[in-house]
Formats: C-alpha cells, sequence, structure tokens
C-alpha cells in the first residue's frame, strides 16, 4: 500500500484500505476504483490523505509498533474524553491507564524495531490520534533511556494527557484551516494551564509528573517557551520527551494548511532544533528510534536508479536496504533486484521521490 495524499489521488487509483469519516462511518471500502467523485467526497469528509494499492510495494510489509487495534482503541478513547471533559471538567483515569500500558506492552515487546508512523487522521479528530501517536513516540524514547515499566507507565500516560487542555479550546480555533490570529494563538496556548489544572484536581488518581508533562511540553531547552519560560534543567525530563515528539508527530502530518513533512525532512527539521527548543542528549535517543527512510519509501540513488526502501539497520538508518526499480534512465526493470547499501558504500540514497515524482513516473 501506498499513502497518498488527496491532492494527488488519480482516477483510477484503487484504495488500499477501509476509508473512514471522522464519526467512524465507513466510507469507501478497500478495491474501490477511485472516481473524481470519490475524491471529492473523500475531500468533503475533511481527509488529508489515504492508502491506494501499489504493485511495487505488495510484497513489502510496513511494520506497526502497535497493533492497530490498539491504536484505534486509543484514539476512540481520547475522543469521547474530550467530549466528555466538557461537561465533566474529569477524566476516567482508570481507562487512560489501560490505554498507556497495552502501549508500553507493546513498544517493549517490540523494542528493536524503528517507529514508521503511517496512520491516516482526518483533520477534525487530528488531536486524538496526535496524542497517541505522541504517546508511542514518548514510550520508545523512554525505553531507549532505561526507564523502568512503571516510569514508562507515568511518561505514557503524561503523554496521552499532554493535550487533554485543548477539549476547551473551541473548535473554530481547534481545527481552523489556517494559520491561526495572534488572538486566536493566545487562546491556543491557554491549553498547558488548562490541561495541568483539569489533571491536577484529580491528583489522587493522577501522578502529578503526568499533569507536570500537559504543562510543560512547550517548554523550550533556552527558555523561549510557554507558558512560563522554563528552561534547560528547570524542565522535567518527560516533557522534553513529549515536546520533541509533539513537533515531530505534528510536521509528519496532513493539516488543513499544510501537507505532511516526510521522515527525512522532519529528522533535519527537530536536529536543527537541538538546544534552542530541544535538549541535545534526548533528541538523539529519540533520533535512533527513527525511520530516517521508513518501509515502503520511493528514493532515487546516487547511481541514477529508483528503488523502494524494504529494511532499515537500526544502527544504520541513512543506508537501508532498497528493491531497486528502475535502470540510470528511469526505465522499469523486468527483473527488480535487492541491494543493501550497508554493503554497496559508494551508492548512497540521493533524494527521497515525493508523491508527485511517483505519479509523473507513473510509480503508482
Amino acid at each position: 500500500m501506498q499513502k497518498m495524499s488527496l491532492a494527488n489521488l488519480r482516477p483510477g487509483m484503487v484504495v488500499g484500505r477501509h476509508i473512514y469519516g471522522s464519526d467512524g462511518r465507513l466510507l469507501l471500502n478497500t478495491g474501490t476504483v477511485l472516481t473524481e467523485a470519490f475524491i471529492n467526497r473523500l475531500k468533503k469528509n475533511g481527509l488529508g490523505s489515504i492508502y491506494i494499492k501499489n504493485s511495487y510495494l505488495d510484497d513489502i510489509e510496513i511494520p506497526e509498533i502497535i497493533q492497530e487495534e490498539t491504536r484505534k482503541k486509543a484514539v476512540s478513547l481520547m475522543q469521547k474524553s474530550f467530549d466528555d471533559l466538557k461537561s465533566t471538567a474529569s477524566i476516567k483515569i482508570e481507562q487512560f491507564e489501560q490505554a498507556a500500558k497495552s502501549i508500553v506492552d507493546e513498544v517493549i515487546t517490540n523494542r528493536q524495531a524503528l517507529v514508521h508512523l503511517t496512520d491516516i487522521r482526518t483533520y477534525d479528530n487530528y488531536t486524538f490520534g496526535h496524542s497517541v501517536n505522541v504517546c508511542i513516540l514518548s514510550t520508545v524514547t523512554g525505553l531507549q533511556l532505561g526507564y523502568s515499566k512503571s516510569k514508562l507507565q507515568t511518561l505514557a500516560l503524561g503523554a496521552l494527557l499532554h493535550d487533554v487542555g485543548k477539549a476547551f479550546v473551541p473548535l473554530e480555533i481547534l481545527n481552523k484551516p489556517s494559520h491561526l490570529t495572534d488572538d486566536e494563538m493566545a487562546v491556543m496556548r491557554k491549553h498547558t494551564e488548562t490541561g495541568f489544572n483539569v489533571l491536577r484536581k484529580q491528583i489522587e488518581q493522577i501522578p502529578l509528573l503526568a499533569a507536570h508533562v500537559a504543562f510543560q511540553h512547550h517548554e523550550k531547552q533556552n527558555g523561549s517557551g510557554y507558558p512560563r519560560g522554563l528552561d534547560g534543567d528547570h524542565i522535567h525530563e518527560f516533557a522534553k520527551i513529549v515536546s520533541i515528539a509533539d513537533v515531530y508527530d505534528a510536521v509528519t502530518a496532513d493539516r488543513p494548511y499544510r501537507s505532511c513533512m516526510p521522515a527525512h525532512d522532519a529528522y533535519e527539521l527537530v536536529v536543527a532544533l537541538s538546544d534552542i527548543h530541544f535538549d541535545p542528549d534526548i533528541l538523539t535517543t529519540f533520533l535512533g528510534n527513527i525511520a530516517l527512510y521508513p518501509i515502503g519509501s520511493f528514493i532515487a540513488l546516487n547511481s541514477g536508479e529508483i528503488g523502494v526502501v524494504t529494511n532499515v539497520i537500526s544502527k544504520l538508518p541513512t543506508r537501508p536496504i532498497v528493491k531497486v526499480i528502475t535502470d540510470t534512465d528511469c526505465k522499469l526493470l523486468a527483473q527488480p533486484y535487492e541491494l543493501d547499501l550497508t554493503a554497496e558504500l559508494t551508492i548512497v540514497v540521493d533524494s527521497v521521490l515525493s508523491e508527485k515524482d511517483l505519479v509523473d513516473l507513473k510509480l503508482v
């Protein structure tokens, strides 16, 4: 399957995975051949991307660090809890503890896997899927930092609840399909304090450290963040981890006003923010678990050939294993072959093909 933004969909492409709206209603089945009418229907439902079938990826399995069912349950819990919060101003912590436990258990089980986040979100349920991804990324990082299981559980709980204050941000601001004004941004920024206050009221059930993640995840290493302008060691380590995961997942997700950033570009972005926004040591640990060229990526090699990433060695993220599908003139090979860049040291990744490149080259 190939993740493809709606802007690059064409009639004749085939749906690779069931497509659901933000209300859980099935929009299109796997195997549906897209028409202009279907594409317009998807756009009206606020989707940024879908999965389509791509024969070049048929024999490639893109790994998930947690099961799809675990992710769906956590996203559904987030959505229901946000709705309830508006009327009750409290959360059912037991359900979040169970969701956090499930994520921690699966991350520990798959501890050798690099992260390839490939979920699909509608624009209006972005916050819920984002919180789950931030939880996954944070838990993986905590595991690599040597956290105990109980410490991972607290980190995962804080990460799941880091944006709980957004339940009280007006939807017209939260889901605005363009950049926020200064006044709107001021309202949005209040979510850190609001979230902390909501969680602090249930302090007998919720660890204080989890509440501080909600409070501090927009603080920055150099003191330029909010709400208190904390810097360096004054920011709790949990919040430092969640801060990185928050930015990385945000830029790699589709938003109404921009397309998602490819993993290698997001990697370079957060590296550029090291010691400004992020703790450099924690960032190094975080990036050690991210697939720079995720499995299923189409890449151009310095040899002039084009290939598909089929595997990534965690210690050598810049040198994936590739299925080469074209010659140096971009002509399709009758017999694609495997190329291990950890062994072929003179060949390197030159660039990652964009969705538009794939459409133009008829590789999708």
